[in-house]
């Protein structure tokens, strides 16, 4: 299937079922809509590791100074835990920005990449968001996955299949040496891969930087530097990132109190994490909590 008979198909989708700013689960495991009638302000995001194909308009992402775009056509992979800002740049009611994003399944890569041998270059650590041109193979996988969403009694039967086969693509594309790299767990960008993920599965707890760069096997000055290549930000602004962008979602997602989001994120201090979470997004949590539309 061609990338426009997708996007068609994606975007009748998307106007019976999609909410307009937020992912769309379907019934297929792991597989999200997006569909935005206009361009955004920034919101924040904590990307999984994920494959987001654009069909239709454009959006950014951030990492620290360095922005990647997700155009039309575009394959945007992420490789790992990642919280940051992204903004729908171009989207109206006419050409609505759609996209397609699967979430990856890290053991699948690396048992993928062991089996074809998928060798990455180690010179240093890379970006953990990648971007580029969508192949006709990729397309077409994505195309027949999302198919099965009309035919469920099949779904169960293919799709790990097709998701298998949509891994494979990616870790032959170009774009997919950050995929070869988490792959290869001895890789500078691998092993940063796990730190960050323990620290989103502990965000909430003590920063021990120390420890984790014993546990990557660097000494603190290496692990700091490969820590910023690789995630655009040092650890512990990493860690605060998380706390800032969890409670943002239980202020305005849940309604939590901002005190009881502080605490439930690890703030000890009400007037700090005031403080940092007005540095973060621009204004004080109550006021954030008012200004920003629950479809953001």
């Amino acid at each position: 299937m061609s990338l426009e008979r997708l996007k068609d198909s994606v975007l009748a989708y998307a106007e019976k079922n999609a909410v307009e700013g937020l992912p769309y689960p379907t019934a297929i495991a792991h597989l999200n809509v997006s569909r935005h009638l206009g361009p955004s302000d920034p919101f924040p995001v904590v990307y999984e590791p994920l494959f987001c194909l654009v069909l239709q308009g454009a959006k950014q992402a951030w990492l620290h100074e360095r922005e990647v775009t997700f155009a039309a056509g575009r394959s945007v992979v992420v490789g790992m835990d990642l919280p940051t800002f992204a903004q729908v740049i171009e989207a109206s009611p006419e050409a609505p920005y759609v996209a397609l994003a699967l979430r990856l399944d890290v053991a699948l890569i690396r048992e993928l990449a062991s089996e074809m041998q998928a060798a990455a270059t180690d010179e240093g650590s890379i970006p953990a968001i990648a971007s580029g041109e969508a192949s006709e193979a990729l397309i077409d996988a994505m195309a027949r996955l999302f198919a099965l969403l009309e035919k469920p009694a099949a779904a169960s039967f293919l799709q790990a299949g097709i998701i298998r086969e949509i891994h494979f693509w990616l870790l032959t594309a170009d774009h997919g040496d950050v995929l070869r790299r988490v792959a290869s767990g001895g890789s500078h960008t691998a092993r940063i891969s796990d730190a960050a993920r323990f620290i989103r599965q502990h965000f909430t707890e003590p920063l021990r930087v120390p420890e984790l760069a014993r546990q990557a096997g660097m000494s603190e000055t290496t692990f700091h530097q490969h820590f910023r290549n690789v995630c655009g930000t040092t650890p512990l602004q990493y860690q605060k990132h998380m706390r800032l962008m969890e409670a943002q979602r239980l202020i305005t997602a849940q309604g939590e109190p901002v005190s009881t989001a502080a605490l439930a994120v690890g703030y000890e201090s009400p007037t700090q994490f005031s403080r940092e979470f007005s540095r973060l997004f621009g204004m004080s949590p109550r006021s954030y909590r008012q200004a920003v539309s629950p479809a953001v």
